[in-house]
């Protein structure tokens, strides 16, 4: 496929491709953003492409599997999530349901620091930070492997980082890595 032929895929694809992930109730953006991955892909595949009686078709089929992954991804958090907040509210021991003062401004401390994560970040830093949960509970928790929620932590720890300290330069990640080493 030649540079003209992946232009044209593009401009007849990609407004395709967000309708087709608007009618899958997906908001604009995310829509866009999943169009965006689709002609991506495709470009990376154009020789591939090239064989194909229907690119648009390759397209459709990718952009249905990214759908799908999404709304994977948005159901196993929501749950998460849920699971997380039905569990408690039923601990008598939650500092959202304690009168203790200090409990209390620990408890959003918490929440002002976790607020800029993402909301798989936060949950897994909740659950093994304020919970001691261990990675395994989390994956189980979470319903996602125990390799993501050690990513999301990780990702959580750096993020955290930067709220209490700042922003990193690469001298200080590397002294960071060497620690842990």
């Amino acid at each position: 496929m030649t540079d003209e032929d992946y232009d044209d895929l593009f401009r007849s694809a990609y407004p395709r491709l967000v309708a087709m992930g608007l009618a899958m109730s997906t908001e604009r953006h995310v829509a866009q953003e999943l169009a965006q991955e689709t002609l991506l892909r495709a470009h990376r595949h154009r020789d591939e492409l090239a064989a194909y009686d229907s690119p648009l078709a390759w397209c459709r089929r990718v952009m249905g599997n990214l759908l799908i992954d999404q709304h994977r991804k948005r159901t196993a958090e929501r749950s998460a999530v849920e699971r997380a907040q039905s569990r408690a509210e039923t601990d008598p021991v939650h500092p959202s349901g304690s009168t203790d003062p200090e409990l209390f401004a620990v408890s959003s401390r918490w929440s002002d620091l976790v607020a800029s994560l993402s909301p798989q970040q936060r949950l897994a830093a909740t659950l093994y930070y304020a919970e001691d949960q261990s990675v395994a509970t989390i994956a189980e928790t979470m319903e996602i492997a125990t390799g993501t929620v050690k990513s999301a932590l990780s990702k959580a720890r750096r993020n955290l980082r930067r709220v209490v300290d700042g922003p990193l330069d690469d001298q200080t990640i590397g002294r960071d890595e060497e620690a842990r080493s």
